[in-house]
């Protein structure tokens, strides 16, 4: 378990930062300046086109999940500061979403419960039928560091991802 746990690390790597040495209002040169020296993250394009294309989507964990590999993609306050950090996996198929999910959601989960404790809301992985496209169904929800964490599946363009967001608002679980 300690093996895939170190691995797993390296994909989620909940170091320092919000994630790796990132932190919540950071500015867009800050993100950019750290994810560029980030051993852990390949960027996909020249820096000099990131004014043109943006970060979104930019940047990738070297290290898969289980199968799955990772982009980075992130929200910005009316300041223009880092207020959400999203890890969202290659698409899947609809076909075959659902098994393709259901082994890097449970490792996910249990790393994720490691490190930050059980969650606040937990729930079964979504069902890829109860997904409208271009949104995504949170089953999971961690308050971490004044801020919250939620994992569930996404649903774009008729395909899936496994979504892990890192959020500076704390929100709470609807009561059951």
């Amino acid at each position: 378990m300690k093996i895939i746990a170190s691995l797993l690390l390296t994909v989620l790597s909940l170091s320092a930062g919000v994630y790796e040495d990132l932190e919540y209002r950071d500015t867009r040169q800050q993100v950019t300046d750290k994810l560029m020296a980030c051993e852990r993250v390949d960027n996909t394009i020249p820096k000099t086109m990131f004014a043109r294309v943006g970060l979104n989507g930019t940047f990738k964990i070297k290290k898969d999940l289980k199968g799955l590999n990772f982009s980075l993609f992130f929200n910005w306050n009316e300041n223009q500061q880092l207020n959400e950090i999203a890890l969202r996996s290659n698409a899947i198929a609809p076909g075959n979403a659902n098994s393709k999910l259901s082994g890097p959601f449970k490792s996910a989960t249990r790393l994720i419960t490691e490190v930050y404790g059980p969650a606040v809301m937990s729930n079964s992985i979504p069902k890829s039928s109860q997904i409208k496209d271009g949104s995504i169904l949170n089953s999971h929800l961690w308050n971490v560091d004044g801020g919250t964490l939620l994992m569930g599946i996404a649903k774009d363009q008729g395909k899936f991802h496994l979504s892990i967001s890192f959020l500076e608002k704390h929100i709470n679980p609807v009561p059951k």
